[in-house]
């Protein structure tokens, strides 16, 4: 039998952009997906474009309202209390999937028997050029080829992105995601993901868009973001080594947008996150402030 997978979708007065998410999800080649949406408080017509989705698709959308905004976690997680899937994933509502995403998803989690699976991904502004990535097709050898994510690499960088596929099951009994987080819930969730089940698995192909519109407020561009890597630093601080410290110091420092002296630049050289020392160098002698 062909597993259920359930998608998560929070949304708030984007009613048109959820349309775009929405019809990212029915397009999958993937048959057997339910469709669970949150809606936090929307005022626009959020809640009369779902229930014709619902009518046109019958028992595919589940639909759930917070009458007050509670955040991204948590209608995230009401979505996840109500799923029936065997396999979990999620697609924020300004973002989009490429149709072979969760097919493929899940034919390497079955495969390599992962903590979870994720895709490579794009941030995009120009939803023209993603349509034409979306149309390509990639055949089922190239679908195939997939590299492990091990906890120590996760460690260094969010490498899986906003959106994994994981086992329903391994996301309640992990209690979902942390709606005391300001940001990098999605980070902190593949990290417990990781140390609890062991190694995930990434397809090299490109699957899933990320919508970076600065013209709309975004927790990446905002203070919330500085404030949860702190979280998550003290959260995760007995998984890390020495080097993977220094190498979330130097994060901090660009994200800060600040310019440490040449010593303490020099005591947190980071082998591993060589990138992100790079990143402070460029800020500390050009001002080029690379998020």
């Amino acid at each position: 039998m062909t597993p259920l997978v359930s998608v998560y979708i929070p949304t708030r007065n984007r009613s048109a952009l959820l349309r775009r998410a929405i019809d990212s999800v029915l397009a999958q080649t993937y048959p057997e997906i339910e469709v669970l949406i949150c809606d936090e408080a929307s005022t626009d017509d959020t809640a009369e474009v779902v229930a014709d989705y619902a009518r046109r698709h019958p028992g595919k959308f589940t639909y759930l309202r917070n009458e007050t905004p509670q955040g991204a976690c948590r209608a995230r997680n009401r979505c996840i209390e109500q799923a029936i899937g065997t396999y979990v994933t999620g697609l924020d509502d300004d973002d989009l999937f490429h149709p072979q995403r969760i097919e493929c998803l899940v034919d390497i989690y079955r495969r390599h028997s992962p903590s979870f699976a994720c895709s490579r991904f794009k941030y995009f502004q120009d939803p023209a050029q993603i349509e034409r990535l979306r149309e390509h097709r990639y055949s089922e050898t190239e679908l195939a080829r997939a590299d492990k994510l091990t906890l120590p690499a996760l460690l260094y960088a969010n490498l899986a992105g906003n959106q994994v596929l994981t086992e329903l099951s391994r996301m309640r009994e992990l209690g979902g995601f942390d709606e005391s987080m300001p940001s990098w819930q999605d980070y902190d969730m593949w990290i417990r993901l990781a140390d609890r089940y062991g190694t995930a698995v990434c397809t090299r192909q490109l699957l899933s868009f990320v919508d970076d519109d600065r013209s709309r407020a975004r927790i990446r561009n905002s203070s919330r973001r500085a404030e949860g890597s702190e979280r998550f630093i003290a959260k995760h601080a007995r998984l890390m080594n020495a080097d993977q410290k220094r190498n979330h110091r130097n994060i901090q420092y660009v994200m800060n947008r600040q310019r440490p002296s040449l010593g303490e630049i020099a005591r947190n050289i980071s082998l591993g996150g060589y990138k992100s020392t790079l990143k402070v160098l460029l800020h500390k002698f050009f001002g080029v402030a690379i998020g």
